[in-house]
């Protein structure tokens, strides 16, 4: 099968990245990083979450994050996402000028309970209700733990199915996949896209994969032969689901592009640039980094 000539990488350091961090990152040095993910050439950029600042305090200045970037972000002609789990983060992120809003509905119903307190039901009443009244607003909608769930419930296809039925049917034009736990495996990654393939075009696919078993770029591979050519990484590799145990970050921004880079295929970021940012992030904020990439350069300088 033949690989995609070009790919969207978004960057989701900023929100999935940053919002398991212990210490706690300053307003102004998100946004030096987040114009400086722009600068190396993330034109798709997670900014922030507006959630309940007492379970993910790292999100409480949303609003603030945003107010600093916003300029930066319109003469750069970058997509900002937010991320919300209820109607309340909606309307926040409305009111903040954020034009583009992921809501998480999780494949999981253990890890949709304990990441949003509803079951899959309720949350996709909630979403239905939001998504026909959003005016103004592209809603996107992120289901965690499509390709399996960290607490062993099951996880059928045929769910995933009348999830995204139930989307397209309210006007939901992009849906964000998600390997939450990093549990997938290359044929398993492959099996749930072909099956999806099926009933959703797949430019409307955009792929989340962590990292925690080591198989994040295998799985990528794998996407790519399926024609997947939205997909996130995270600067550093930072991250992690604070609800799903044993989450590592996502795939290493800089891991990735590397080895896109390395099969012809296009992405619009500067590499070098990026390693050198991750490097000097990971001092500014007591981060690890991840990635063999910058690690390799860190210790080469």
């Amino acid at each position: 099968m033949s690989m995609p000539k070009k790919v969207n990488v978004g960057e989701v350091c900023p929100r999935d990245g940053w919002q398991n961090h212990p210490v706690l990152i300053p307003t102004e040095k998100k946004i030096e990083y987040i114009k400086k993910m722009i600068d190396y050439g993330s034109r798709r950029i997670e900014i922030t979450s507006f959630v309940n600042p007492k379970y993910v305090p790292q999100m409480g200045d949303a609003k603030e994050v945003f107010a600093g970037v916003r300029d930066y972000i319109e003469e750069k002609g970058v997509k900002a996402f937010a991320l919300t789990l209820n109607k309340r983060g909606v309307d926040d992120a409305r009111a903040a000028g954020f034009k583009n809003v992921e809501f998480v509905l999780s494949a999981s119903e253990e890890h949709n309970l304990r990441n949003s307190r509803r079951t899959i039901q309720e949350s996709l009443d909630a979403f239905k209700g939001l998504a026909q009244s959003a005016e103004g607003l592209d809603i996107i909608l992120c289901m965690p733990c499509v390709f399996g769930s960290p607490f062993g419930d099951e996880v059928p296809l045929d769910r995933i199915k009348w999830l995204v039925d139930e989307a397209l049917s309210v006007g939901v034009t992009e849906f964000g996949i998600a390997d939450t736990a990093g549990i997938s495996n290359p044929e398993n990654t492959r099996r749930v896209l072909r099956a999806m393939k099926e009933y959703v075009d797949v430019d409307k696919i955009s792929l989340h994969m962590h990292d925690t078993y080591g198989m994040g770029l295998a799985n990528i591979y794998a996407a790519l032969e399926e024609g997947i050519t939205i997909m996130d990484a995270s600067l550093g590799g930072m991250g992690g689901c604070p609800f799903a145990p044993g989450a590592k970050g996502n795939i290493a921004m800089e891991d990735l592009i590397y080895m896109l880079h390395d099969m012809g295929i296009e992405t619009g970021y500067d590499l070098e640039m990026i390693n050198r940012t991750a490097i000097e992030m990971a001092a500014d904020i007591q981060a690890t980094l991840a990635s063999c990439q910058s690690n390799l350069c860190a210790h080469n300088e």
